[in-house]
């Protein structure tokens, strides 16, 4: 009877290795409920045991929600912290999955940190659902980011290469949404492929004219086997110019490589500053705003700062016609009767603005009033000039607004050649609104307009060839 009993002890020893009740052996040595380690569910349920450890029980009890939600992550493939982690640890059940803490049990012991276990039961079909979605999702996701490899692969074979970089940029905005299955979607492999198009890109410039702003700019791609020149590229330039009113501020403009693989930069804006630089860059300006908010920082800098890297500059410094004999130039002024008055607002404004653009321009005071005459006095007292800027401008209104004095200016500069007294230029009429605390104030700021924006169109003929 005592050799039974001794044989069915030893069974009973080699069942508890074996079996679940090694589990529960295990909780009873570590002095932990059973549940912890086999925690019984009812017929579609899942469950999972959260377990927490921290010196603050607190805190072990906020880990031990994070365990419960990291598990549940892994099993549907997404992660769950930023839908449900706030209701979890404020109500202690998730209603999505219908979700409920039923066990919970602190171990302290002096000298140790508090370990706090929780078991979660939850619905295992709404799970699966969810598990279910995702994965579809995944499915979707892969099917598109394969779609724009295969278009971004038909474009740097077209010799389209900036198109290349925008399918692969988009494809990683769609892998950083969610899981992907191949390594070839992953983030990161598709961020490395479009940076690898983007530093194999350079510029370069033909047929610079310095003393005018002009070259021909191409984008083309570090390759042997297929045409270098890059098709359809967006480019933009950009430059520091001046308004009319003297102020400053950095403009650009958009071109296009177009079926030629280059374009050709002239200066449009006549407020282009006259010596400068123009700095070409692939424009990209649409998609990186939408990395900056699809894609970790991390993630995204590498190929942001390889985007910014590709461009070239352009030094330029225009040569005016003036450049060997100054110019002179006079502005009349005359008041609502038609009066020459005395004052030299416009005049002063005028030079000072040439200056800027480092056209000498000598102000001379002429008394007469017919051209032919003013012309005459020009070649006999000043046979060093070359061109002579000649304007008028009178007072058309002088009002008061809301306790603000307003005036208001027509006028307009025409250029001639000394020699011949031909004209070669003409501002047309130009109008200048000046406002202030008193009429004198306002018909000072209003000349003064006149003259900057009289210089703004003026000036632009003595660059033009």
């Amino acid at each position: 009877m005592k050799r039974i009993v001794v044989l069915l002890l030893a069974i009973s020893l080699l069942l508890v290795s074996c079996s679940s009740l090694s589990d529960l052996v295990r909780a009873q040595v570590e002095g932990l409920p059973s549940w912890v380690y086999e925690p019984q569910t009812r017929s579609g349920q899942v469950a999972f045991v959260g377990k927490g450890v921290d010196p603050v029980p607190y805190n072990a009890r906020l880990a031990a929600y994070e365990d419960i939600i990291s598990q549940i992550s892994a099993y549907v493939g997404q992660n769950i912290r930023p839908l449900y982690y706030r209701e979890l640890t404020t109500t202690g059940a998730i209603t999505d999955f219908k979700l409920t803490i039923t066990n919970e049990f602190t171990k302290a012991e002096p000298r140790t940190p508090a370990q706090v276990y929780m078991l979660a039961r939850m619905d295992e079909q709404l799970l699966s659902g969810k598990r279910t979605s995702l994965a579809n999702e995944m499915l979707k996701r892969d099917a598109d980011i394969d779609a724009l490899i295969v278009e971004a692969d038909k474009a740097y074979r077209a010799n389209d290469d900036t198109k290349a970089i925008r399918f692969y940029l988009e494809a990683a905005l769609l892998s950083a949404q969610g899981p992907v299955s191949q390594k070839k979607h992953e983030l990161s492999y598709l961020l490395e492929k479009a940076q690898g198009f983007v530093e194999a890109l350079r510029f370069t410039l033909k047929g610079q004219d310095s003393t005018q702003a002009k070259v021909t700019v191409s984008v083309q791609r570090k390759s042997r086997l297929l045409s270098p020149k890059v098709l359809n590229a967006k480019v933009s330039a950009t430059f520091e110019a001046r308004n009319s009113l003297g102020m400053q501020y950095t403009d650009s403009l958009q071109f296009n490589t177009a079926s030629d693989g280059f374009f050709t930069f002239v200066p449009y804006n006549q407020g282009l500053l006259k010596t400068g630089v123009v700095t070409f860059t692939l424009d990209f300006s649409d998609l990186l705003a939408r990395l900056s908010k699809g894609l970790p920082s991390g993630q995204r800098d590498a190929i942001v700062a390889a985007l910014q890297a590709c461009r070239i500059d352009f030094p330029y410094a225009f040569t005016s016609l003036v450049a060997d004999r100054p110019a002179v130039a006079e502005i009349q002024q005359f008041n609502m009767d038609g009066q020459l008055q005395e004052g030299s607002d416009a005049l002063e404004t005028f030079s000072e603005e040439m200056a800027l653009d480092a056209i000498p321009v000598q102000k001379i005071d002429l008394q007469a009033l017919e051209l032919e005459q003013q012309l005459q006095m020009i070649a006999d007292n000043y046979p060093q000039a070359k061109l002579a800027f000649l304007g008028t401008v009178g007072i058309a209104v002088e009002d008061t607004v809301q306790q603000t004095s307003v005036t208001v200016l027509s006028g307009r500069v025409q250029l001639y050649e000394v020699a011949t007294k031909k004209l070669v230029a003409d501002t047309q009429e130009v109008q200048a609104t000046g406002f202030g605390d008193s009429a004198s104030v306002a018909r000072e700021q209003a000349f003064k307009r006149f003259g900057r924006i009289a210089a703004y169109v003026a000036g632009s003929y003595l660059f033009n060839r």
